[in-house]
């Protein structure tokens, strides 16, 4: 399997949200990141608090948990971002090479 850190994500679809367009696009950052850097895992969870710029943002108290889907042949993943607020988002993204 080859590196996808250079493959480009499409984000597919985005829940219903009250994030504010840079609190979404932030979030939408930390996604790429992981879907990215994920090479054969299944799933993956994250505490945002564990990256360094999350506090700088205001973003340190999400999780996101991403989980690798095929669907009708196409590679997926499946994201949700929670906070201490019991607020979500959920994403669903693609990488193409």
């Amino acid at each position: 399997m080859t590196s996808k850190k250079f493959h480009k994500a499409t984000i597919e679809y985005i829940s219903d949200n009250n994030y504010s367009e840079e609190m979404l696009g932030e979030l939408l950052n930390f996604f790429e990141y992981a879907i990215k850097r994920m090479g054969l895992a299944r799933k993956a969870w994250f505490e945002l608090k564990d990256f360094q710029t999350a506090e700088k943002k205001g973003l340190e108290n999400f999780s996101m948990f991403i989980e690798r889907k095929n669907i009708n042949g196409q590679e997926q993943y499946w994201g949700e971002f929670d906070n201490n607020e019991n607020e979500k988002l959920e994403v669903i993204g693609t990488l193409e090479g």
